[in-house]
């Protein structure tokens, strides 16, 4: 216990969040600890740099918050920023910002398909940043395209770590080099690697693979945290248990394994492209955190939202077709305006709902109905089998 020369205070990587409920976020562990309220106001006096006194019944919480690095002693107090506005409900925790639609690649599954050459302009993504941390927002998705290609990429790199959420960078990670690496401020790179060489250059071409490799190895070296998607493609298939070994001797912490939709420059490659009753046992690979679904009683994406290059917003990448507005009218406003499905909602019934969330909501629609099964997932999860 602190002695009375000593105060407690919040290490630079923990920060107040008030989301539905209260949390202390570990930003570099992208770890929530939900807080009861006498402890949510024990946190935000130390924020204010006030000593609050210590009752035998805070100790134990205390005691807690040292062994998880979540506080510390020092010797002077340490008043940090702290946004009390409560965030919407359902809170908006995950945001997608698509800065650019360039990519210096041709990927045969890209649902954008040939870009325009768009970028999010500087002063709306700053903008952004500062309203989604406002909104009390985790997790931050910096995509494209790929980011590195975005003209003011290095200008907004430089500003990320002032914000109190975690920056994950997606790259196809070909552009990606030691000095590339060391210069990075985002707390994760996650690296596209869609099967071993051969798998992964079919899709992504010739000498990407190697590159993808180095990258993980620069970023690594860098004391960068890396994680892994990979699409599940006809090309890769017999590839999946050799890549799991090879992410495991990275000591890869999280990989994503998924299925491409059929768009863009997949329809054009169909060649690649799989059934559900193909796929579907695929995606039992993969290991790890990151999930961006739902909770309660809601389909994917109840906390997750996407803004394209063009400024518009939309529930995710996918359906940017379906637009809820402009970064213009204000996150919170667009945020608002979400469609959200509701569990009941739903036409498919079976006993892993509770675990599956209705898979992809894209996904069921391009199968047919938005409020139908996502087939992908029923396969995965044994409620089809075979040819069905």
């Amino acid at each position: 216990m602190p002695s009375e020369n000593k105060f407690i205070i919040l290490t630079s990587h923990s920060v107040l969040k008030n989301l539905e409920e209260p949390y202390l976020y570990d930003i570099e562990k992208d770890e929530l600890y939900e807080l009861n309220a006498d402890a949510y106001q024990f946190l935000l006096q130390i924020c204010q740099g006030i000593n609050p006194r210590i009752r035998e019944e805070d100790k134990e919480f205390i005691r807690f918050c040292l062994s998880e690095n979540l506080i510390a002693l020092s010797e002077t107090p340490l008043q940090r920023k702290v946004s009390l506005n409560p965030s919407p409900i359902p809170s908006l925790r995950y945001l997608e910002l698509q800065m650019t639609d360039r990519c210096n690649l041709q990927c045969r599954h890209c649902y954008i398909g040939e870009g325009s050459h768009q970028d999010l302009s500087k002063k709306p993504i700053q903008r952004v940043l500062e309203e989604f941390e406002e909104i009390q927002g985790l997790r931050l998705l910096i995509s494209g395209g790929e980011p590195l290609l975005h003209p003011h990429f290095w200008e907004i790199n430089d500003i990320l770590r002032n914000y109190a959420f975690r920056s994950i960078l997606l790259s196809n990670g070909t552009l990606i080099t030691k000095e590339v690496a060391k210069k990075l401020r985002v707390h994760e790179v996650q690296v596209s690697l869609d099967g071993m060489e051969e798998g992964h250059e079919s899709l992504r071409g010739k000498g990407t693979f190697e590159k993808a490799m180095a990258a993980i190895d620069h970023l690594q070296q860098a004391n960068l945290r890396v994680s892994v998607a990979t699409m599940i493609h006809r090309k890769n298939l017999s590839e999946f248990d050799q890549l799991a070994f090879l992410l495991q001797s990275k000591q890869i912490e999280e990989w994503n394994v998924d299925v491409p939709c059929l768009e863009g420059r997949l329809k054009t490659n169909p060649d690649f492209s799989l059934s559900p009753s193909e796929a579907g046992r695929f995606l039992k690979y993969g290991f790890g955190g990151g999930f961006h679904g739902a909770t309660k009683n809601f389909t994917c994406g109840a906390h997750l939202c996407a803004i394209i290059p063009n400024g518009t917003v939309c529930k995710c990448g996918l359906f940017s077709g379906e637009a809820v507005g402009s970064i213009e009218e204000g996150l919170r406003t667009c945020w608002a305006r979400i469609p959200r499905i509701g569990l009941k909602d739903l036409t498919c019934k079976c006993s892993v709902m509770e675990e599956c969330r209705g898979g992809c909501r894209y996904r069921a629609k391009i199968q047919g109905d938005l409020f139908g099964p996502d087939l992908f997932q029923c396969y995965a999860r044994g409620v089809l089998k075979g040819g069905e």
